[in-house]
């Protein structure tokens, strides 16, 4: 597919001459054991990843064998797949099949961001897992394969938040997972700049597979809503209201609704791999903390998503504070 005609079209997509993306990298978060899948992270701004997606994997032997042992030592640890950047790609080439295998590496954690350059977070081309920020865990890139599409969801900018909380339940045998099914809201007017959300991405598993779904719904997957998590406030004007702190912790018992009506099932926690609006809200309407809440300096009301070991960040990273060093150019 040629892609000439992106700058005159995915740029401005206020009036697109033609609708495409522009190939690019792409960061999966690496869920399950026996079945191994990875879960597209979302940025409602950035057109290449307006995309919600869910792919089940396989893995080469060795690339397969450190993430088990990755994951079984940092469990809640996020273990970030990414495809070559010598082999970019749009994310419905992968929820289409029109590919079916990239190059690719993986990597612990996220770089933390107070240890960015200033303004690099901003930066259009920025890519927390390029090889001048992290270091991947293989040694080479390996082939990745997609057994199947488990989920792909385009965003629509004309979606409304919905009063509490939709979830997508999926895994098999006795592994489930769950992710927040998000909305990017078009924020902005005519007059502004293009802003989307807020909403937040939350990516998790659950202890174990729930016993009230049949093994072929939720190898499918299963939407639900979760009465605890209020997005919208009570009343006529019905502020939105995202939770702050990730809304379970490890073995939390919580109920969820089928489909969002009918009785409560239960459900209990697994790990948190990522939560929170940071990278998917448009930094224009990212909410606010209040500080005058207790523990509002806490990182986690923003995004919880564990720092990578300082052992994976690239070289150069590591010789001096680079905010110092900036300062004393």
């Amino acid at each position: 597919m040629d892609h000439t005609d992106y700058k005159a079209s995915g740029g401005n997509m206020n009036l697109p001459k033609y609708v495409t993306n522009m190939p690019h990298q792409h960061a999966l978060i690496l869920v399950g054991s026996e079945t191994i899948y990875g879960v597209h992270m979302t940025q409602y701004h950035h057109e290449e990843h307006k995309y919600q997606m869910i792919l089940e994997l396989e893995l080469p032997e060795p690339a397969r064998k450190e993430y088990l042992r990755m994951r079984k030592t940092w469990p809640e640890m996020p273990l970030v797949l990414c495809n070559d950047v010598n082999d970019p790609l749009m994310v419905p080439d992968l929820g289409g099949g029109t590919r079916q295998d990239f190059a690719a590496n993986f990597f612990p954690g996220l770089f933390p961001l107070d240890q960015l350059k200033p303004g690099e977070e901003e930066s259009m081309h920025f890519f927390p897992w390029s090889a001048d920020i992290m270091k991947p865990v293989m040694p080479e890139p390996f082939e990745v394969s997609v057994r199947r599409v488990v989920l792909f969801r385009p965003f629509n900018h004309q979606e409304l938040l919905p009063q509490y909380a939709n979830y997508l339940i999926w895994g098999e045998g006795e592994e489930a997972h769950m992710t927040h099914l998000q909305t990017a809201h078009m924020a902005s007017n005519k007059y502004d700049a293009p802003a989307f959300g807020p909403d937040y991405d939350h990516i998790m598993s659950l202890k174990h597979a729930p016993d009230w779904v049949h093994p072929s719904l939720l190898r499918a997957g299963i939407t639900v809503s979760v009465p605890s998590i209020r997005l919208r406030a009570a009343g006529k004007k019905r502020r939105v209201s995202l939770p702050t702190l990730r809304p379970f912790r490890y073995k939390q018992k919580f109920e969820v609704l089928y489909r969002g009506i009918g009785q409560p099932y239960k459900a209990r926690a697994g790990y948190t791999f990522v939560f929170g609006p940071q990278v998917s809200t448009s930094p224009a309407i990212m909410p606010v903390p209040d500080m005058s809440l207790p523990g509002a300096e806490d990182p986690e009301r923003t995004m919880f998503m564990k720092e990578a070991p300082m052992e994976y960040w690239a070289d150069q990273r590591k010789t001096s504070n680079l905010k110092d060093e900036i300062g004393n150019e």
